[in-house]
């Protein structure tokens, strides 16, 4: 990739951010901290969000192997938070390929430099993950459904643990997480991804929970912002896919630890976002070298 189009990823990106799989596991300080709001957009740790979150994790769809497991962490969590929803300018093809292929998005932050998390695909539907500051962990996807338009449905069952400061003995955590997403296109001809991150955790040392209270204030907000990030980075993708699908393909060759059939997918739904992109500014009747909406 060029230095042009790797200061444009950069420039949009911090070291901090995180994909939203491998955040579940650095959010082992959570606590139930904020009040119910009645935007239903907005984050929250309700019981009201708790408990349409439960009802909208199909237990019995999910994998058999995990299903006690998941079962028990969504009954008595220690933590539970709901991310606010955001919505972005993106093509919803490109949105499920990174859902779905969450190490993808790992290696392209550590390509560009702007994130030491590691994700490496075990198999299928597993993974193991370090954040390079003290968090490990295996995360597998115990169901989904999800298509190129975006209607989005993935649960994850993370096991992770912790060792750092401030705390002198490791901490360890079982998460299940739900994503959920949509996509409408609407008047302007654009298509828009909303998306959505339910978030259970049970700690192992009934203890943790003071600690965890002590420090949501900042690290539940910090959890929103990173995951709205992340989401923003992946419209950013999608922009740059429709105005050099180029410089995505040669980013899909740098990557060192993706697959190549994977690689080779990127780079197809690079090239398609490119073409959307063209009927859509035909659709407008702009020309050909008219600019994307502002970011």
């Amino acid at each position: 990739m060029g230095a042009g189009a790797r200061l444009a990823y950069v420039r949009t990106a911090h070291a901090r951010w995180r994909f939203w799989a491998a955040a579940v596991l650095a959010l082992l300080a959570w606590g139930p901290a904020l009040a119910a709001t009645a935007d239903p957009r907005a984050a929250s740790t309700s019981e009201e969000a708790r408990e349409d979150a439960q009802r909208n994790i199909p237990l019995a769809k999910v994998d058999p192997a995990y299903r006690q497991a998941v079962s028990e962490v969504l009954a008595n969590p220690t933590l539970f938070r709901r991310m606010p929803t955001s919505v972005v300018d993106c093509r919803p093809e490109l949105f499920t390929f990174v859902a779905q292929n969450p190490e993808v998005l790992a290696e392209i932050w550590r390509t560009l430099g702007v994130s030491h998390v590691e994700l490496v695909r075990i198999d299928e539907r597993s993974f193991r993950m370090s954040d390079g500051a003290g968090t490990t962990g295996r995360l597998m996807i115990v169901e989904q459904a999800c298509d190129a338009a975006a209607q989005n449905r993935i649960v994850i069952y993370a096991q992770g643990r912790y060792e750092g400061k401030p705390f002198t003995s490791p901490i360890a955590a079982e998460t299940v997480v739900m994503l959920r997403s949509g996509s409408v296109k609407e008047t302007n001809g654009r298509y828009y991804v909303a998306a959505r991150l339910d978030s259970f955790i049970k700690l192992d040392r009934k203890s943790l929970e003071l600690v965890a209270k002590a420090v949501h204030p900042f690290v539940g907000q910090t959890a929103d912002r990173n995951f709205s990030d992340t989401l923003t980075f992946i419209s950013n993708l999608s922009y740059t896919a429709e105005k050099r699908p180029e410089a995505i393909e040669q980013l899909a060759r740098d990557v060192e630890h993706v697959d190549q059939p994977r690689r080779q997918q990127l780079t197809k739904i690079a090239y398609d976002c490119a073409e959307a992109g063209r009927q859509w500014q035909v659709s407008r009747a702009q020309p050909a070298s008219a600019e994307l909406p502002p970011r």
